[in-house]
C-alpha cells in the first residue's frame, strides 16, 4: 500500500502553516482565529520537540532551519517568562511551574462559564493547569542547548529550568511518594481545568457511570516525562565541565528522585489484561489504577532517556513489547487511522463526532508514539503508525487537529454538541507532520 500524496507539496504546505502560527512571542496552538488561537505551554512544548528533532535529524534548506530554531527559541523564552513565581489557587499557579494557557484577550468565553476563569490584575488570563507544562518544558529547553550550544541562552534559562526541576520533586509531588500528581482545590472561586493532563476533557476520565476519579490524579504519561526531565538535567548538573555552585549535590537529588519515580511507576501503574501488560491512564486519589486502555502509555516509549548506545525509558524493559502488541490491536490501531486515543473496547468509548479523547485519533499522539517506536527499534509497527497518521493529514490537506473515522471508513471532523469543530491548522500536528514528512520515503511499503 502507498501513499498518494505528493511529498512536497504537502511538506511546504505544513512547514508554512508553522510559520503562519508564529509571531514575535513564539507559536500559538492553533490560528489565531480559533477557539485555540493563543500559547499554551504543554502544545508549545510539544511543537518545539518535534521542530528539534527535524533540525537535528533531518536535511533540510539553511535558511528554513534558521528560521525554525528561531521560532523554537522565541517560543522558549516566552515559556520561561510566564514561569510561576508565587501561589494562586485561582490560576493554579505555583512558583516554577510552566504556564498552561496565555491569553492576554480573547478570553471572553472563559468569563461566561459557570464558574469564571482568574485574571491577574493585569487584565491578562493566564493559566497554570496542566500538570506535564513543567517537564517537557524542562526537556525543551535542554534539547535546544543541547542541538544549538547556545550558552548565552542556556544562562538566562538556568534559573528558570532549577525553579522548574524543583516544581516536579515539590509541588509536583504532592504526596511524596515519587509520582506527580494534580488537584482542584475545592477552596477555588474561580474556573479551571478538571484534568490536567493532555487528554484534558472531564469525558475522558470519567468511569462508565459518569463519576470522576478522586483528586489528587496522576496520569500515566506525566510520570514519563518527568523521569526523562530529572534524567537529562541530572546529566548537565553532574558535567564536571559545569560549574555553578554545588551543582554535583543538585544532580544527585535529581537521579535520586529519579530512580524513586521509576521503581514507583512501574510497581503502580503496570496491570495485566488478558496476555498483555499495560499501563493504567492514571491513578486515583486512593492510588487505585484507572484501567482505561488508552493510546497514552505509547508516549512513554517518545520519552527515552539516550545515553551513549543505551536508550531506556520509564518503563521496565520487559514490559515494553506487551504494551506494544496491545496498542496495535484492532480495537486501538486502524491502518488508514493510527493509534485511537481509546480502546473501542473501554466502557466510555464514544463512536461518533463528539468524541474528543473517547476514541478519536490525534496526529500528536500518533507523531510522538511513532517517534517512541522509532526509538526502542519497532521499526514495523512504527512504518505502518507514519502511514496511518500521513493519510488523513493529506485527507484534511492541513495538520488537523484530530479526526475520526465514520461506519463508512470515511475520515470526519470533531464536532460537539455546542459546534465547536476541529481545528484545522494545529501546531504540534503540524511540527509531527513536518517530522514524518522530512527525508522519509513516502510511498513505504507496508
Amino acid at each position: 500500500m502507498t501513499l498518494p500524496v505528493d511529498r512536497n507539496i504537502l511538506r511546504k504546505t505544513i512547514y508554512e502553516n508553522i510559520l503562519e502560527l508564529s509571531h514575535e512571542k513564539g507559536i500559538n496552538a492553533s490560528g489565531k482565529d480559533d477557539i485555540y488561537g493563543c500559547i499554551f505551554g504543554r502544545d508549545s512544548a510539544i511543537t518545539i520537540l518535534k521542530i528539534l528533532k527535524v533540525c537535528k535529524e533531518q536535511k533540510i534548506p539553511s535558511e528554513e532551519k534558521e528560521k525554525l530554531l528561531d521560532i523554537c527559541k522565541r517560543a522558549l523564552q516566552t515559556l520561561v517568562s510566564l514561569q510561576g513565581q508565587e501561589t494562586n489557587i485561582e490560576s493554579g499557579e505555583e512558583p516554577g511551574k510552566f504556564i498552561h494557557e496565555y491569553r492576554p484577550d480573547n478570553f471572553e468565553r472563559l468569563l461566561q462559564m459557570e464558574k469564571p476563569w482568574y485574571i491577574y490584575p493585569d487584565g491578562v488570563l493566564r493559566n497554570y493547569d496542566s500538570l506535564d507544562s513543567t517537564p517537557l518544558a524542562l526537556i525543551a529547553l535542554y534539547s535546544y542547548w543541547e542541538l544549538t550550544k547556545d550558552d548565552d541562552f542556556l544562562l538566562l534559562v538556568l534559573p528558570s529550568v532549577e525553579k522548574g526541576l524543583n516544581w516536579i520533586i515539590t509541588y509536583g509531588d504532592r504526596d511524596k511518594d515519587y509520582l506527580l500528581e494534580y488537584d482542584l482545590s475545592v477552596e477555588r472561586q474561580h474556573g479551571g481545568l478538571a484534568v490536567q493532563s493532555w487528554t484534558d476533557s472531564r469525558e475522558s476520565m470519567n468511569d462508565a457511570s459518569g463519576k470522576f476519579p478522586d483528586y489528587p490524579i496522576a496520569p500515566v504519561e506525566v510520570q514519563g516525562y518527568a523521569w526523562l526531565a530529572l534524567n537529562v538535567w541530572a546529566d548537565f548538573y553532574s558535567d564536571s565541565k559545569i560549574h555553578f555552585g554545588n551543582t554535583t549535590r543538585f544532580a544527585k537529588a535529581l537521579r535520586l528522585h529519579a530512580r524513586g519515580l521509576k521503581k514507583q511507576f512501574n510497581k503502580m501503574f503496570i496491570f495485566r489484561e488478558g496476555k498483555h501488560y499495560y499501563a493504567a491512564q492514571a491513578l486515583d486519589g486512593t492510588k487505585v489504577q484507572i484501567k482505561t486502555v488508552t493510546g497514552n502509555p505509547l508516549l512513554l516509549l517518545w520519552a527515552a532517556y539516550k545515553k551513549g548506545n543505551s536508550v531506556s525509558t520509564i518503563l521496565e524493559k520487559r514490559y515494553i513489547p506487551s504494551i506494544i502488541e496491545r496498542a496495535f490491536t484492532d480495537d486501538m490501531f486502524d491502518k488508514d487511522a493510527g493509534i485511537r486515543t481509546m480502546s473501542t473496547k473501554a466502557e466510555t468509548y464514544i463512536a461518533g463526532p463528539n468524541s474528543y479523547h473517547n476514541g478519536s485519533f490525534w496526529p500528536k499522539l500518533n507523531g510522538m508514539s511513532h517517534e517512541g517506536l522509532v526509538n526502542f527499534g519497532f521499526l514495523k509497527e512504527a512504518a505502518l503508525l507514519r502511514l496511518a497518521t500521513l493519510k488523513p493529514i493529506e485527507y484534511f490537506g492541513s495538520p488537523i487537529e484530530l479526526y475520526i473515522k465514520k461506519d463508512n471508513g470515511e475520515y470526519d471532523i470533531y464536532k460537539n454538541a455546542d459546534g465547536q469543530e476541529s481545528c484545522r491548522v494545529q501546531a504540534w500536528t503540524a511540527a509531527s507532520a513536518l517530522d514524518l514528512l522530512s527525508n522519509h520515503d513516502i510511498t513505504l511499503l507496508v
